[in-house]
């Protein structure tokens, strides 16, 4: 059943003409690129000693690194070194704190951001409207597959996190980004492995949404001893927070055999738990809550939804009307067939055009494996969610010694889209997403059954996995773009003139966030 969504999706496409209140193709003064992976070239067998690394890691060693930057529709403001993963903003006045890196940095002139803090906390960040401060929720995990399984550890299944180990969430004052006060910890308690970073939802409101990997829920030996659900827990006392609720899908927990038995998945996933022997070649099913699971209204304000992402087992949406008790609702599933890395990374809702925008994330190295990509999926008739179209694969810019990403080296697929908890209110003809190693492309989504790129930014290549995500402040129009080799700030004539100094919020994307701020 799972399959017939392909045979939908043509159809849909063909229904496109039947939206006619998306009207035309936004047109940009921009120079078309082109779209699509270029596949010629092909790849090089490696030698014995790259043969001997990959056996080792997974992934082949580097040939070169590319020390430029590449723009398109883009304009450089302004550049950070160091290594940044997902960002956070505050704001005090018009002026403006970016957390990200271990860092803070005001960037209220984005042209010369300024670190007023190299040692802070990162996280998820809103305003407390009760207590009127600003609160940091930050993630704490243990025992991550590479230092315990690729690089020749003991399988994870067989290790327990470290006694003292702090596991779960932990809240922070940041009021003053300059001195943040710790204010409490959530722990996962014992048997736990801790809060999956990537998964977790908080807008300073009573409720926070967490990826935990708790006792009792299956994991995918040797990986992976315990793989996340959805935990909620109630904040509205930020000094004791308690859970409310919990919610997987049937089968990840142990004593759901039957369920668990009824995935497409779970055959590969048993043969490969039985192996004694880890290789590099094993794919790597991801059976999990990733999120992050994003409710774009929140609960104490009426809203009753959550847009969640679960991996190989679809995008999930859930009714959040009895928090207590959170009920399925609908499931958009791409795998399988599309089943590379982590199908369903992050779901992006755009409810004022029935849209949610999910993406997968690539988790091999040098594209031994299929290329993760963004799908539109409408969510009209959200008890049967739809996949109506594809985004194109980027192609390197022309002057790049490499006609393909994957020989660039390391990843390439999608990571992240956009944050949603941005100031301003997103455009809803346009979407952003960091694609690793093809750094950050920004998308003209207006028609939504074509996609089109109309800007990018591909960073210089580090040692890592190069572009993380992406920040985009709608309302002074100027883009964030996290990599290992730095913060990029950019600016676009797609997005339109960038604001260069202090402006106060009107808003904030989410509903109802940040209300009340300084």
């Amino acid at each position: 059943m799972r399959n017939v969504f392909l045979a939908a999706t043509v159809l849909s496409m063909v229904a496109g003409l039947a939206w006619r209140d998306l009207g035309a193709q936004t047109s940009y003064p921009v120079v078309g690129t082109p779209q699509g992976g270029d596949r010629r070239g092909g790849y090089s067998q490696p030698d014995e000693e790259a043969q001997k690394v990959y056996d080792e890691t997974g992934a082949l060693p580097r040939l070169y690194a590319d020390p430029k930057i590449y723009l398109h529709n883009m304009t450089l403001l302004a550049h950070v070194p160091g290594r940044f993963t997902e960002t956070g903003m505050m704001t005090i006045g018009g002026n403006r704190y970016l957390f990200g890196g271990g860092k803070v940095l005001d960037v209220t002139n984005p042209k010369e951001p300024v670190v007023i803090n190299e040692k802070a906390p990162n996280g998820e960040i809103a305003y407390n409207q009760s207590l009127q401060k600003w609160i940091l929720m930050q993630t704490h995990q243990c025992c991550g597959v590479e230092q315990d399984v690729v690089q020749g550890g003991k399988p994870l299944s067989t290790l327990a996190p470290p006694p003292g180990t702090k596991l779960g969430v932990t809240f922070y004052d940041v009021s003053d980004p300059r001195n943040p006060v710790e204010l409490s910890h959530f722990s996962t308690g014992p048997g736990s492995y801790g809060v999956h970073g990537d998964g977790v939802y908080y807008d300073g409101g009573r409720y926070a949404y967490l990826a935990s990997r708790l006792p009792g829920y299956r994991g995918q030996p040797p990986y992976e001893a315990i793989e996340p659900i959805l935990q909620i827990i109630d904040v509205s006392d930020i000094r004791n927070p308690k859970e409310v609720s919990r919610w997987w899908v049937p089968g990840q927990k142990m004593t759901e055999e039957n369920d668990f038995l009824n995935w497409p998945e779970s055959g590969r996933f048993i043969e490969q738990s039985q192996e004694k022997n880890w290789s590099p070649d094993w794919k790597y099913d991801y059976l999990h809550f990733h999120g992050p699971c994003i409710p774009p209204k929140r609960v104490e304000d009426g809203g009753n939804r959550g847009y969640c992402s679960w991996s190989s087992l679809g995008m999930r949406i859930l009714d959040f009307s009895d928090i207590r008790q959170p009920k399925l609702v609908g499931t958009a599933d791409i795998s399988p067939p599309f089943d590379a890395g982590i199908p369903v990374h992050s779901a992006y809702p755009m409810l004022e055009r029935k849209l949610v925008f999910i993406n997968g994330e690539t988790t091999r190295w040098d594209c031994h494996e299929g290329i993760a990509i963004p799908w539109v999926v409408d969510v009209r008739a959200e008890k049967s969610p739809m996949v109506i179209a594809a985004f194109p694969i980027p192609k390197p810019p022309a002057e790049a010694p490499y006609n393909d990403f994957c020989l660039r080296g390391g990843r390439f697929g999608t990571h992240n889209p956009q944050e949603f908890k941005a100031p301003g209110h997103h455009r809803i003809d346009l979407m952003g997403y960091s694609w690793f190693q093809g750094g950050f492309r920004l998308y003209d989504v207006s028609n939504p059954f074509r996609p089109e790129e109309v800007a990018w930014i591909v960073p210089r290549q580090g040692e890592r996995r190069g572009t993380e995500a992406s920040f985009i402040e709608w309302d002074r129009n100027i883009i964030y773009v996290s990599s290992d080799t730095g913060l990029y700030i950019v600016s676009t004539p797609a997005l339109g003139e960038p604001v260069l100094g202090p402006l106060k919020p009107e808003r904030w994307n989410a509903e109802g966030l940040n209300i009340g701020a300084p």
